[in-house]
């Protein structure tokens, strides 16, 4: 047998379709056994290992893994101790994709979702070809026709996918942060930094490197990166006197965008060094900064209620996030926590917390989050419920009018829901469900 796909989700499964059409041998495998898996290998027509252990390594020459599977599960373990490559699905798409394509990897713990959008959107408005790939949109091994055609690849990638990837060598690789988070996937907090200073290997002088001014981890690894390194938030990069300047020149005033927040900001001019790299004019750049609106769940506005805002920030799945959000806003806060467990540090978000008025903690992790905050004397502004239901009602109780009230758990959300962006609906109906029939919410 050739190779092994080991995880059937969505990357998976456009992996072993890959494979396929160039007429390898494979064999689909994932540690489940439900009807969906089940009807997803009738459907590829491969052979196929459900409930598989590390039996199913006998005879594979090399494992594609989807990024969920955590390095600790025992098939990819067997396999480490067996000498089997191990590679993500991400490298394979590489692997495949060839070396006629221009492709610019954009990761950091927070933000790569929103670059990589803006990217897009700034390549189009300057009429170049591309195609977006990665973490958050489509697979790559789902869409390597149509980036050959292109010939230029915007990529989002997770630490999960560059832990099993080696020397990519991107035309440009973009760091945007490194926050501690995924401590129930990584072995340690300087596993997954190491995971993410991945996407600068194999990059020549002739290769563009972006880090960030506010981020120690990418700053520390300047010296020892081989590409041209641009320091974003620094020098003629950066928000100076209300203006966005990209190597000295002007691409908008903060007053015209439609977005706010330090952060935010700094996205934007990550998108447009590597948009600039990439073929864009200053005119695209500028048009697809002054017509983004972030995508839904990211401090979206979903409602005002007596004189109180209702914020979703539900993407907010770690503390950095957290208390990036607090910082971008203005006036008091009561501020929703709380999710599935994750391992996570929350003294990220002490300094901010002066912000809040009230801090309500909820879900799996909520009451670790509550016995934290109190031994850190955020006791009296604490309150602990069960579950989002429950925060809203409590939140809305204590908030008075001119407060925000915010979800960003800083938690991911499969304890309630099966995502993010399905945790971020709930919290909507349920404010629109609080105002009752008196019209007091509005989207």
């Amino acid at each position: 047998m050739g190779t092994l796909v080991y995880g059937l989700g969505q990357s998976g499964i456009a992996a072993t379709r890959a494979l396929l059409k160039r007429g390898e041998e494979v064999r689909a495998a994932d540690a489940r056994d439900d009807e969906r898996l089940r009807r997803a290998l009738t459907e590829l027509g491969v052979e196929g290992v459900l409930g598989a252990g590390p039996q199913v390594l006998d005879g594979a020459e090399r494992v594609v893994v989807s990024p969920g599977i955590r390095p600790r599960d025992a098939v990819l373990r067997a396999a480490e101790s067996r000498g089997v490559p191990v590679i993500s699905e991400v490298g394979l798409g590489l692997e495949l994709l060839g070396s006629g394509v221009r492709v610019a990897a954009v990761t950091g713990t927070n933000g790569k979702t929103t670059v990589v959008d803006l990217l897009h959107r700034m390549l189009a408005g300057t009429g170049v070809p591309h195609v977006v790939a990665g973490n958050s949109w489509c697979a790559l091994t789902g869409c390597l026709d149509e980036a050959r055609s292109a010939g230029v690849l915007a990529l989002e990638v997770s630490s999960f996918q560059l832990h099993y990837l080696g020397n990519p060598g991107f035309e440009v690789a973009a760091l945007l942060n490194v926050r501690p988070d995924h401590l129930n996937w990584h072995a340690s907090f300087e596993e997954y930094a190491r995971d993410k200073l991945r996407v600068f290997e194999g990059q020549g002088s002739e290769d563009l490197a972006l880090v960030s001014a506010d981020d120690p981890v990418g700053l520390e690894a300047v010296g020892r990166l081989a590409a041209q390194v641009l320091v974003v938030g620094e020098g003629e990069t950066a928000v100076r006197d209300g203006r966005l300047l990209l190597r000295g020149h002007e691409i908008a005033a903060v007053g015209e965008l439609r977005f706010t927040g330090a952060h935010y900001l700094a996205n934007a001019l990550f998108a447009a060094a590597a948009a600039e790299r990439l073929g864009a004019s200053v005119e695209g750049v500028r048009a697809g900064i002054l017509g983004y609106r972030l995508k839904p769940h990211r401090m979206d506005v979903v409602a005002e209620r007596a004189g109180v805002l209702y914020v979703d920030d539900s993407k907010a799945t770690n503390p950095a996030a957290v208390g990036a959000a607090l910082t971008s806003l203005e006036g008091p806060v009561v501020l929703i926590l709380g999710g599935s467990k994750k391992e996570t540090d929350f003294s990220e978000i002490l300094p901010h917390l002066g912000r809040c008025r009230a801090i309500v903690c909820q879900g799996e992790a909520g009451p670790g989050i509550f016995e934290y905050l109190r031994a850190t004397g955020w006791g009296e502004a604490c309150r602990l419920v069960s579950d989002l239901k429950e925060a809203v009602a409590e939140a809305a109780s204590l908030a008075r009018e001119g407060d925000v009230i915010l979800l960003s758990p800083g938690c991911a959300s499969f304890d309630q829901f099966a995502g993010y962006a399905e945790r971020g609906e709930e919290f909507a109906r349920l404010v629109v469900e609080l105002a009752g029939s008196k019209g007091g919410a509005r989207r």
